[in-house]
């Protein structure tokens, strides 16, 4: 089993479930939205995650990298999100820089994908 998939197809799934949970609560101008929102993001988190489980490997490489990439963000923001939970780096990490954190995550990922890539 190779880690990489492991990591790119969990990792696209949080990512997947979370952008799709909270578009959908957002959107839904109505109390109690995320009795819709939490399945439907979970419905589109797993889809994503069985399809680059059984699909990935047919992927050419800058889709694999762009995967494992938009995979990063999923799982950092769960980390620096941890991070805040357990009061390290409370004060800092605000809702703002957690999300900047993850977005810079994601291109450190690809750069160093893309380099590491090429050779």
């Amino acid at each position: 089993m190779d880690v990489r998939k492991l990591f790119t197809a969990v990792g696209a799934g949080i990512t997947s479930f979370l952008l799709v949970a909270v578009l959908v609560i957002e959107l839904l101008n109505m109390e109690f939205s995320a009795i819709i929102g939490l399945p439907v993001g979970l419905l589109a988190g797993v889809v994503v995650f069985v399809g680059l489980w059984i699909g990935g490997d047919e992927l050419s490489l800058g889709m694999r990298r762009a995967a494992t990439a938009y995979a990063v963000f999923g799982l950092a923001l769960l980390v620096l999100f941890a991070l805040r939970y357990v009061n390290i780096g409370r004060g800092v990490l605000t809702s703002e820089v957690i999300v900047g954190g993850s977005i810079a995550a994601v291109v450190v990922v690809y750069i160093t994908l893309s380099l590491y890539d090429r050779n």
